[in-house]
């Protein structure tokens, strides 16, 4: 296989790995509740985590096997550079631990203030929200328009900065106002806005990578990426071309 096809297949491969990170988080709300509806006539329940329990636990395995499946995604995809693969695996890790380590069910006024379960899926919006914000614009200078580059930055951190506000507003409504999550549907629409908003995220990057070809460039060695050194965790780091696609 040449070169050139060689690069071709690999980013072929990375396109499928971005398409199904949209895919399922497209579908892990509409799954639920549709399912739920169907499986074991659920109203639409105060959460997309409350799945796990609701209707005996009929949705369960959907539920658990859509993150991990998302999780695998997010740790074989590799980011370019350093920072935004540690990013993107961390944010794995804490999706697996989202679909493994439950939130409390039917415990009332007993119900902990804060949890593991929702600890985890914090922390996993922020790994994201960092990539979105701080790592996708790395190889925004690539592309040549100034204008086309401004919308893809700005665009960029609007999708992060709603991965952010989804679960800050999930647990202002939790832990500060104490919303019966159990008996209301206002988080699920606030936890399926951040979905949609991670979902968003890998059709705008696949968007961006197809203008700039910077994933062909990355496997052909044609890139040149400044030290990813600690100083640069919250800034950008250059990424300039220095050689031409391969055909």
């Amino acid at each position: 296989m040449k070169a050139g096809e060689l690069s071709k297949h690999i980013s072929g491969t990375y396109f499928y790995l971005r398409a199904g990170l949209f895919a399922l988080a497209i579908a892990l709300p509409l799954t639920l509740w549709l399912g739920g509806l169907i499986l074991a006539d659920m109203r639409l329940l105060g959460s997309m985590s409350a799945y796990y329990h609701g209707g005996g636990g009929a949705l369960r395995d959907v539920f658990v096997g859509i993150l991990c499946a998302l999780s695998a995604l997010l740790i074989l995809y590799k980011g370019f550079t350093h920072f935004e693969d540690y990013a993107l695996n961390l944010a794995g890790i804490f999706l697996i631990l989202v679909a493994i380590v439950p939130m409390d069910w039917e415990c009332g006024d007993t119900c902990q203030r804060f949890s593991l379960h929702g600890t985890f899926a914090v922390l996993f919006f922020l790994c994201i929200a960092y990539v979105s914000i701080f790592r996708a614009t790395d190889t925004v200078g690539l592309i040549k328009d100034p204008a086309r580059k401004k919308r893809y930055a700005r665009t960029y951190k609007i999708l992060g900065l709603l991965m952010i506000a989804s679960p800050a507003i999930a647990v202002i409504l939790t832990v500060i106002l104490q919303a019966n999550v159990e008996n209301r549907s206002t988080i699920f629409f606030i936890e399926a806005a951040g979905a949609y908003a991670f979902a968003a995220y890998w059709i705008v990057k696949s968007r961006e990578i197809a203008v700039t070809d910077s994933e062909k460039l990355a496997i052909e060695g044609a890139l040149r990426t400044d030290p990813n050194r600690p100083a640069k965790v919250f800034k950008e780091i250059a990424i300039d071309q220095t050689l031409p696609v391969l055909k």
